[in-house]
């Protein structure tokens, strides 16, 4: 079968990354058992043009989009452009989980994929491919002659080991390390997060398909696809995409003692503030570890733990912050604003426990509701959020506020947004705190595209060197 994959990534807030890993591990899947897969992918809105020629020259039998919530509106109209009568039209990914009515909403969509796909996407092009109906599939949400049918669900993977490698071929790896000029390559060692935060898809995708949702990939195999991409691609760091890496203390153990002798290149991880303590942040510098990001979101703790169901406490987040750097860690702190409840006072204290914990690198996002989950869902009674999900043209996610909220009107959000990080830095750092100015200024995206030019100094500045 010839498979058109599909990834979307117009009006990223600091630009496209250029990579999705469920798409490359679906393509591997379907790769490995002899179907035919292409990619078509979007980066900015002026390529989407190109959608029509791509469909003609390639002639696919199944075109399968990932779709974030963001994007959704860029991939509809590109599914409504597919001819009817030709392929089987299919989306997967968290917006297609967390919101499977989409499937009524767009008219051309002959499915959606619930949870993960590599197997799915392999018995849907079987069951295509023989002629046999695609209700027969677990895993689904089809149109079927006018009808809604929603098939049995899909255990979760339970050994990941078993999948092949990612098919790093789909996209271009080498741009995308080179993107920003940083020099990384992503790789995810595990999928799954055991928390349950109301902002966060990952409490909906835990319970939509049978099995245990945290799982790791063994060390070995691991290091295996790192050695693979040291002989294949130039990259100066690691980043590891997943949720929260350190989970597994006895895994870390060994990933400590042998990722240094192993792959030996430097790396970012995700952290989590209730399992940092001493001895995981001194395994992660053992074994190599250049920065740990953690999620705080906000400084009032009230806010955090009644509207984003984070019951940690700042001075839990003080302890953990403080773990890192005595083992010789950098730190990155992630936050929000223009939550449901926040006010500009309340932002201003997410301000000051930065100032205090004193982050090698900030960052700050806008919120936005994710359709499906518990936030989106009082955003919607509340009368936040227009109920139909719509957002407005030209909509860019993560950087600009929609939502109506009493106490904090959006362009006092999208002005609390820009100066974040420069008030985080500016008593410490003048030059970093003008750097971080001009980067969530409205001129940002460009920014980005000049700094990757000049990578020595984007990587000294922005790496906390």
């Amino acid at each position: 079968m010839r498979v058109l994959l599909g990834f979307v990534e117009v009006s990223q807030r600091f630009g496209a990354l250029g990579f999705q890993h469920g798409l490359m591990s679906i393509s591997a899947v379907l790769k490995q058992h002899g179907h035919e897969v292409e990619l078509a992918y979007f980066s900015r809105a002026r390529e989407l043009g190109q959608w029509p020629e791509q469909l003609r020259t390639f002639d696919p039998q199944i075109v399968g989009f990932y779709v974030a919530a963001e994007q959704a509106e860029h991939v509809a109209s590109l599914i409504d452009a597919v001819p009817r009568g030709g392929a089987f039209t299919i989306v997967g990914g968290p917006h297609a989980t967390c919101f499977p009515q989409w499937l009524e909403q767009v008219e051309r969509l002959d499915a959606v994929c619930i949870g993960e796909g590599e197997y799915t996407m392999l018995e849907l092009a079987a069951a295509l491919e023989s002629g046999a109906d695609p209700t027969t599939v677990a895993g689904l949400r089809v149109k079927r002659d006018g009808e809604i049918v929603t098939t049995p669900p899909r255990p979760f993977i339970a050994e990941l080991d078993a999948l092949p490698l990612e098919d790093w071929d789909l996209f271009d790896t080498q741009r995308s390390i080179e993107r920003y000029g940083l020099g990384q390559i992503r790789v995810i060692a595990s999928r799954g997060c055991p928390y349950k935060c109301s902002y966060c898809a990952n409490h909906i995708l835990a319970a939509a398909q049978p099995g245990r949702y945290v799982r790791f990939r063994s060390v070995d195999n691991v290091l295996d696809e790192l050695r693979m991409l040291k002989e294949r691609f130039r990259f100066d760091e690691v980043f590891f995409d997943d949720d929260i890496f350190m989970l597994d203390r006895r895994r870390l153990r060994e990933f400590a003692e042998r990722y240094p002798k192993e792959v030996g290149v430097p790396f970012i991880c995700c952290g989590r503030v209730e399992v940092t303590n001493d001895e995981t942040m001194q395994l992660l510098k053992q074994a190599g570890a250049r920065r740990v990001d953690f999620g705080v979101e906000v400084g009032n703790e009230v806010l955090r733990r009644q509207v984003l169901q984070r019951p940690m406490s700042n001075a839990q987040i003080i302890e953990a912050i403080a773990c890192a750097k005595r083992a010789g860690l950098q730190v990155k702190t992630l936050n929000m604003v223009g939550l449901p409840g926040e006010t500009p006072e309340k932002h201003m204290e997410t301000v000051r426990l930065n100032q205090q914990l004193e982050p090698d690198v900030t960052n700050c996002s806008v919120f936005w509701p994710h359709p499906g989950t518990e936030l989106y869902d009082v955003c919607v009674r509340e009368g936040y959020a227009p109920a139909d999900g719509t957002v407005p043209d030209r909509y860019i996610a993560y950087r600009t506020c929609y939502l109506k909220l009493p106490g904090f009107p959006a362009k006092a959000v999208d002005r609390a947004y820009r100066l974040f990080c420069f008030r985080v830095f500016w008593k410490r750092s003048t030059l970093r705190a003008l750097a971080y100015w001009l980067l969530y200024s409205r001129l940002g995206v460009g920014l980005v595209a000049i700094f990757s030019r000049a990578k020595k100094y984007v990587r000294r500045l922005f790496r906390g060197m």
